[in-house]
Formats: structure tokens, sequence, C-alpha cells
């Protein structure tokens, strides 16, 4: 590393024609030699000081590693109103939600902060696998094929899941068969798409990242129905007059809710369980339900 500095000092003061050579003649040998002697000192102590900065930044960074052990990052998909949700709050952009405070509930019985990290819905699984997330709460449901990837907590919610068509749509739509033919809409690799495809067989499948691109689609005449969610439905029907819930209802055994971590990860899981046992005992979930409905924005 001293040769490296040297090297650089050197390289300042070439001899016209030839980079990186020091000028050395008779006249001023013993001045040269002083010169040379003082910039391999000077060399020395840049080296000595690298190196301690260096430390100093491995000091750092051993901090930062323990702040980070005292956050726990949690993947969503913030489009997902009541669940997950963005709104502007003192002039900043706030993601919030019912799944949202279960999260925070996490967290404090954790005595951690809790960071929220928002993406696709696809992609959360993925990103829990690979470690940038500790663990998801999405509106998620716990079926046979996620629980081969990822391990669920109890079920901390139980829905039901509705389709979406246009008022004019109403009375044409009355069965799923009454669909064969017409695109539905699902968001990406969420139940809804399983649903589609199992009970709408013969309808197109129109699959969306982002839950308000199905719902503008529907409105424009661009899919036919949007499977999804009643309570994330009930928000977009509050505020859309040109769209109704089909008449016919939707059956799916697995409409229910629950965090997801990491595979293996069963001291997190505890943890979390125990969070979940009693927000489900005292009934908090429907306590931020009924807030995160009150708190979700208006569709503009």
């Amino acid at each position: 590393m001293t040769i490296a500095i040297l090297y650089g000092v050197s390289y300042n003061y070439p001899i016209e024609g030839k980079a990186n050579a020091f000028q050395i003649d008779g006249g001023n040998c013993n001045e040269t030699a002083e010169k040379l002697t003082a910039l391999f000192l000077a060399g020395i102590t840049a080296a000595t000081l690298g190196a301690c900065t260096k430390e100093g930044g491995q000091s750092g960074n051993g901090s930062q590693n323990q702040e980070e052990k005292d956050q726990i990052v949690l993947g969503t998909s913030a489009d997902y109103a009541p669940f997950e949700f963005h709104k502007i709050v003192n002039g900043e952009d706030t993601i919030m939600g019912c799944d949202v405070a279960l999260a925070q509930k996490i967290a404090d019985d954790m005595g951690k902060e809790l960071v929220i990290k928002d993406m696709d819905f696809n992609s959360l699984l993925t990103e829990l696998d690979n470690g940038t997330v500790d663990f998801v709460i999405a509106s998620l449901a716990p079926n046979e094929e996620r629980k081969e990837q990822v391990d669920f907590s109890d079920y901390y919610y139980t829905g039901g899941i509705c389709c979406l068509v246009r008022v004019e749509d109403v009375d044409t739509y009355t069965t799923p068969d009454s669909l064969a033919g017409h695109s539905v809409a699902a968001q990406t690799s969420s139940i809804h798409e399983k649903v589609a495809k199992d009970q709408m067989a013969d309808s197109p499948l129109v699959s969306l990242g982002k839950v308000p691109d199905m719902i503008m689609q529907l409105k424009t005449g661009k899919v036919d129905a949007v499977l999804m969610d009643k309570d994330t439905a009930d928000g977009y029907l509050a505020e859309n007059d040109d769209l109704a819930q089909a008449s016919f209802e939707v059956f799916y055994e697995e409409s229910t809710c629950a965090v997801a971590v990491k595979k293996g990860n069963t001291q997190l899981l505890e943890q979390i369980n125990e969070t979940v046992k009693e927000v489900k005992e005292q009934g908090l979930f429907d306590q931020y339900m009924e807030e995160a409905k009150a708190q979700a924005p208006s569709e503009d």
C-alpha cells in the first residue's frame, strides 16, 4: 500500500518524456534524497492513517449491522386497500392498512423497528426466500403450493372472494359459466388467479400486477370481470358507481390470510404466532380493518 502511495506521488512529478520517474541528478542528490525520505515517511503515515480509517469504517459497519438487527423488514404490495395502501400523511407518502397494523404489532411485540418494503405481489415470496425481507403480510392465502416455498403462521383473517363487473353487465353475468369467452382479470400470483383458472376455465385470464390496473381495465371494457377479496372490492364499489358485484358467489375453501416467513425460520414463526393469537383473541384485526377502511384514500 505504501508503494502505491509513493507511486502516486512520483507520478505527479515526472521527468519530461519519462513518466513515473524521479528526476535525480548529481548536483541535487542530497536534496533529492531528503525529499525521497520525506516522501517515504509521508507514505507510511498515509498508509497507517488509511488503515485506521478502514478499521473505523468496519467498526461503523458493525454498529450498522447491530442497528439492522433491531429492525424487522416487512414485504408487502401496497395497492390493496384496506389491507395495504399508500396515503399522503402530513405531506409524506405513507404505507398503511390493516395488514400493516398487524405487522407493526408484531414488530412492537418483538421490540423491533418496522421497516416496510413495497413491491409487486408476485415478487414477495421470492424476496422472502432471498432474505431481503423477514416476513410477508399481503392478504396472502396459505395454499398448498405456497406452503412448499415458505412457512405460514396461523391465519389471522377469514374473508371472501367476489367478482366485480360493470353495472350494465350485472344481468348478463349471473354465473361463472356465463363468463365463458369473456375475459376475467386477477392479480398475478394471487389466489384469485387460481380461482379463475379452476372455476372460470373457459374465460380468458388476464393477469395483472396491480389491482388499480385491473379496475381500470374493467371500467374501460378491456376485461369483463375482476376477482378480488370482498373487503377490497367494497372500497372500489363505494367509489365507482359504474361497477357492481356479480350476483353469483365465488367459493374457495382457502379464503384465509396468514403471515409468511422463510422456510425453516421457526423462531420468528413462533413469535409471530404469539402475536396472531393475541390479535385474534382480542378482536384486534377487526379493529385494524375498520380503521383502515376509514383511512383508505378515495379513488381519484
